[in-house]
């Protein structure tokens, strides 16, 4: 294994592209719309008036329909909600999270009832739907001021979340030691194989091999460094620079932007809250770039967004463990490891990117950050 990297690097201030953590549509497959007869239905729940225009915005998950509105009283997204087990249980529980974090003052994007019952829900022959006002924001540029307003918001987001009173929420897996995770990596090899018949084979396991090494060794140090002992709360669950909008002028160094809403609680949950750092400081340091293949792609993270990310959200949340710091690192290649492999199963492709050079790339940024354990490490360290 390579020396661990130091924590500099010459990063630039270009634009983050939407997406996951690796800068990549994580949606695959064809996208769900609404059927003419059931927005009418739909919109007829809500209080709005005067229509005067339908977008469809093909954003975030496929099998999630939404529409942008305009009417007379302003701008709305519908949303209908991806069918699952749980899913009225797990909708209620996200939108008491989300009411909560709104009356404590913490910037989301507002709910908006139905016009019968002022009912944050509407539940409709097994569906749920949501509307929101609509939020004029844009996503994050790769600097490390807005990488420590990201943090600074997710150290509110904790701190304000810790004071909602919950019994059981519904069961919302998480991505540690996930099962789903293990059944990827049954099908990853057969999906790529599928998607691709002349990829290299002995490659292609390899890689796969690899990747299922450093999950195992993650878990595991996850489990020794005192997962079952960490404090559970809410939390948002899905932190990365698609959910966070940040005010639409474009930042300079003087003046860089400020986070105007938070969005998509659909995975929010009840864990500890450093699932949520550990996803975001993969997010929000992920260097990628759309332009060219991921085989050319960096194999290292932005250290200095790292530090920056880290920086605001101990601004907020103030004092942290030891387990904490000591997980921190297995806890973020378990991230990376499940939101690579699990899309890439289903399809042998991430988004339009055939699946080795993809598998290949998480598997060199996986082996930067086991490079890079002590300083991770350190920046919880007071």
């Amino acid at each position: 294994m390579s020396a661990p990297p130091r924590f500099s690097d010459g990063d630039g201030g270009e634009t983050l592209a939407d997406g996951t953590a690796v800068g990549l549509p994580g949606s695959h497959g064809e996208r769900s719309r609404f059927d003419p007869g059931e927005l009418r239905r739909v919109l007829d729940a809500f209080p709005l008036e005067g229509i005067r225009e339908i977008r469809e915005f093909p954003a975030g998950s496929r099998q999630a329909p939404k529409v942008r509105i305009v009417a007379d009283e302003g701008e709305f997204l519908l949303k209908r909600r991806t069918v699952r087990p749980d899913l009225v249980e797990r909708a209620t529980f996200n939108h008491r999270l989300q009411l909560h974090l709104e009356r404590r003052g913490v910037p989301v994007a507002t709910l908006v009832g139905t016009r019968e019952d002022n009912a944050s829900i509407l539940l409709e022959h097994g569906q749920v739907y949501e509307m929101f006002h609509w939020v004029d924001g844009r996503r994050m540029v790769k600097v490390e001021s807005e990488a420590l307003n990201a943090g600074r918001i997710l150290g509110r987001l904790h701190l304000e979340a810790c004071d909602l009173a919950w019994s059981e929420p519904p069961p919302m897996p998480g991505f540690h030691a996930a099962d789903q995770v293990q059944t990827a990596f049954d099908r990853v090899i057969d999906a790529v194989i599928g998607a691709d018949a002349d990829v290299d084979r002995v490659e292609l396991r390899d890689v796969v091999g690899r990747l299922e090494a450093i999950r195992g060794r993650s878990m595991e140090q996850v489990e020794t460094g005192g997962w079952s002992e960490l404090p559970r709360q809410p939390i948002h669950g899905d932190w990365h620079p698609g959910n966070v909008l940040f005010t639409p002028e474009k930042p300079t160094r003087s003046r860089p932007g400020t986070v105007r809403a938070i969005v998509d609680f659909d995975a929010s949950r009840v864990e500890p809250r450093l699932v949520d750092l550990a996803n975001g400081l993969l997010h929000f340091a992920m260097r990628s770039d759309r332009s060219t293949s991921p085989a050319d792609w960096p194999a290292s993270l932005s250290p200095r967004r790292m530090v920056a990310f880290t920086r605001g959200w101990r601004s907020v949340v103030g004092d942290v463990t030891e387990a904490e710091a000591v997980i921190l690192p297995s806890l973020m290649l378990e991230c990376l490891v499940a939101e690579s492999v699990v899309p890439v199963a289903k399809t042998g492709r991430f988004a339009v990117v055939p699946g080795l050079p993809f598998l290949g790339m998480v598997a060199r940024k996986a082996a930067w950050i086991e490079a890079a354990e002590a300083p991770i490490r350190e920046l919880l360290v007071p």
